[in-house]
């Protein structure tokens, strides 16, 4: 009999179980993020229990804590369920027979600018993949319940989500876009406020989330009557001059039909940055994540930073890309 049989970790899924009640804190918080039962985590996580010869969570207290064992457990089980899934997808690749499905939710500002790269280097590796554009806040909800297996949204969400990594790819700052027609000051945002309305981003984007709050520490409470998905309508309603945006410069390039229409110009007040990252279930996803990572960083270096050059050399003065 080997050490494995005889060690009882056997059985991988009862160590991914294991690892997510950790994360979640509880059995039941554990159970929802599976979509499984409270009875039969507890019964899996009985069973490693048993087959390891000792106690992994401390029962008596409230809320639950790993023991010692539970702790050490713990690290090297995600450790080892990382290593299992890029074995599995290494194993995959070398034979050629490709993976199944990759379903990967890219943001729309970045979608423009990665998505082709990123569609024709998945094609090249033999492997089949679903890229969906949208929103933050809807790709990091299905990837929470694993509708997508990877995607690349505003970290400010990913980070909310306890299990998921979160691997940094770019950071770009909060710009102000004005109407050309625009004769005011651009550098005192609470004028601004007074006589325009702001033209906002729908409330179900990360984006808009963070420019509400942002807002409301510098305690900015513009007229908002107008809200949109799209970066172009919000531009074009800027450009007709209904009122001014807070966005991004991989927006402006989303928008860039607009853009003579409208005035670019820093934010006044402190700096703001978005953060976008590539977030994955941990333990699953890290080499392809990483390789996901340089061909972004890779597209954004050879077009989008150009690009938004030939726009105006002041939006690069805030913008990270990850090493």
């Amino acid at each position: 009999m080997s050490q494995s049989i005889r060690s009882g970790l056997t059985d991988l899924r009862a160590l991914e179980i294991f690892a997510t009640v950790a994360e979640a804190g509880s059995m039941t918080g554990g159970a929802r993020r599976l979509g499984l039962s409270q009875s039969g985590v507890s019964q899996s996580v009985r069973q490693l229990e048993e087959a390891l010869g000792v106690e992994l969570i401390d029962r008596s207290v409230r809320p639950m804590a790993l023991t010692r064992a539970g702790q050490d457990l713990h690290q090297r089980a995600r450790r080892l369920l990382a290593e299992a899934g890029n074995v599995a997808q290494a194993a995959r690749r070398a034979a050629h027979v490709g993976e199944p499905q990759l379903r990967i939710g890219l943001v729309d500002s970045l979608a423009v600018s990665v998505g082709p790269d990123l569609a024709r280097r998945l094609r090249a590796g033999g492997g089949r993949c679903l890229l969906h554009s949208g929103q933050s806040l809807s790709h990091v909800e299905a990837l929470r319940r694993r509708a997508l297996d990877l995607v690349i949204s505003s970290d400010t969400m990913l980070i909310e989500h306890a299990g998921l990594t979160v691997q940094p790819l770019l950071a770009e700052p909060l710009v102000l876009a004005l109407p050309a027609s625009w004769h005011g000051a651009h550098d005192d945002l609470n004028a601004i406020a007074a006589e325009l309305e702001l033209v906002a981003y729908s409330e179900d984007t990360a984006l808009a989330s963070q420019i509400s709050l942002h807002l409301s520490r510098l305690r900015i409470s513009p007229r908002c009557s107008l809200a949109f998905d799209s970066t172009d309508v919000v531009f074009r309603m800027v450009g007709e001059g209904l009122g001014f945006a807070v966005t991004t410069p991989l927006c402006l390039l989303q928008g860039r039909q607009q853009l003579e229409r409208i005035c670019v110009v820093p934010l006044p007040g402190p700096a703001v940055r978005r953060h976008l990252s590539i977030g994955y279930h941990t333990g699953e996803y890290d080499e392809l994540a990483a390789e996901i990572a340089d061909i972004g960083v890779e597209a954004l270096r050879r077009d989008t930073l150009p690009a938004l050059r030939r726009i105006d050399t002041a939006l690069l003065k805030d913008i990270w890309l990850a090493d």
